[in-house]
């Protein structure tokens, strides 16, 4: 079994269970002793004795010592819990003066595991007050807080143990959402920066390419045809680079996106000598199908063809081997526009495909020839299809079965022009 933190990361949560640790370690000598003291009751001791002593000394055992850190959460939780529960059936259930206190319990296990933690607190709670309420429905709730002074005692006892409790967790809480914002924030500079960056340097790349071109064509040092591709080439490339920046304008709210009607069948046509030169050196043949009708979309070419559809056949391609064939199918459908891209590769794995269009995760692999990838083409390819007003879509196997090719299948659709 697993024993990291795969719902929440231990790190982050290593402080809660420092403060549950020392509330609950504190809380279980105390009450040990007062067993035997206020409530003029040692027999419980036998059960608080070996509690206190499961609690003081697990949690720490399995978290150090073994690095077990989901049962040494699970174990602390547990033995808190079931101390919670006694001490509050013991001293009057529903009347008792720290019943309150069952509150904490899917704060404790939501912090620690989630939502599903938090779902588990929740059924504790109701659990634990249908079996008080039917013991004081029956009389048979046991208080052995022995007199109105005692009972007093307990109640402003609890109450400072419980604002204390409370008033920590929270500021930890909050401290540690600062903290994560900050992360963001700093985060979202770097790419900020590496985007300038990147702006930057391609810009002055572009101009490079395209003074060389230019003497090239001067000096006829270089077939017409060839200096035809590479100036198709330099311009997709200052096209795609006008309208990253442009994107940027979009999303800082300075721009809007230049969309306007176009044949979807057009872009796809245009594209097809680019997507070729992609599959050529592996020997993948393209098959391209697209409807008769015209499929009007509202579109910008440079991102709906280079950005999105190329990207698509590139990993495609990426993903299938030498001498495969990757299927590209358009047709209308309602007011909807499909484009399919079908491919017959290795496939994504599963736990990649859940986070396929994250940013954040890491999702990038190598091709069936090495080839390299960053990760970040799907999440941009979502980001401008919702711009455009599309979905977007992805159906993989790794194997074959009855029913289910083996390879890729992107599905996009795109809204209709009106």
């Amino acid at each position: 079994m697993n024993q990291n933190f795969s719902v929440v990361d231990h790190r982050k949560r290593l402080l809660y269970m420092q403060i549950m640790y020392a509330f609950g370690a504190f809380m279980s000598v105390f009450y040990t002793f007062r067993f035997a003291g206020a409530f003029k009751s040692p027999e419980y001791t036998s059960i608080m004795t070996p509690l206190s002593i499961a609690i003081i000394l697990g949690p720490p055992l399995l978290w150090y010592r073994f690095k077990l850190y989901r049962t040494a959460a699970v174990s602390l939780l547990i033995t808190l819990i079931f101390m919670m529960i006694l001490l509050i059936y013991v001293t009057g259930g529903l009347f008792a003066p720290g019943v309150y206190w069952l509150a904490t319990i899917p704060l404790a296990t939501a912090i620690l595991f989630g939502t599903r933690g938090a779902i588990t607190g929740y059924f504790i709670i109701f659990a634990t007050l249908v079996v008080f309420i039917l013991n004081n429905h029956m009389g048979v709730e046991p208080n052995l807080i022995p007199s109105p002074q005692v009972f007093k005692e307990e109640l402003i006892f609890n109450l400072i143990g419980f604002l204390g409790y409370t008033s920590l967790t929270t500021h930890v809480y909050l401290r540690n959402e600062a903290a994560y914002a900050q992360t963001l924030r700093d985060k979202n500079n770097d790419v900020e920066n590496l985007l300038r960056v990147l702006l930057h340097d391609i810009a002055n790349t572009l101009s490079s390419m395209t003074l060389q071109l230019i003497r090239a064509k001067e000096e006829q040092t270089t077939s017409t045809t060839e200096l035809e591709k590479m100036e198709r080439a330099v311009q997709e490339i200052n096209n795609l680079l006008t309208q990253v920046r442009h994107l940027k304008s979009v999303k800082d709210g300075k721009a809007r996106l230049p969309l306007k009607p176009m044949s979807l069948a057009k872009v796809l046509s245009d594209i097809y000598e680019s997507a070729e030169s992609l599959a050529g050196p592996k020997g993948i043949k393209l098959s391209l199908e697209i409807g008769r009708e015209k499929m009007l979309v509202n579109a910008e070419k440079t991102i709906l063809g280079n950005v999105v559809l190329l990207n698509i056949i590139s990993n495609a391609v990426k993903f299938s081997h030498p001498g495969d064939r990757i299927d590209i199918r358009a047709f209308t459908s309602g007011t909807n526009v499909v484009v399919e891209i079908q491919d017959y590769g290795v496939g994504i794995p599963e736990a990649i495909q859940k986070n396929l269009f994250d940013i954040g995760s890491q999702t990038n692999r190598e091709g069936t020839q090495g080839e390299k990838g960053t990760g970040y083409g799907m999440p941009l390819v979502k980001e401008y299809i919702q711009m455009l007003g599309g979905t977007i879509a992805v159906l993989s196997n790794e194997s074959a079965t009855d029913s289910r090719l083996q390879g890729t299948l992107v599905t996009l659709k795109l809204p209709l022009a009106k």
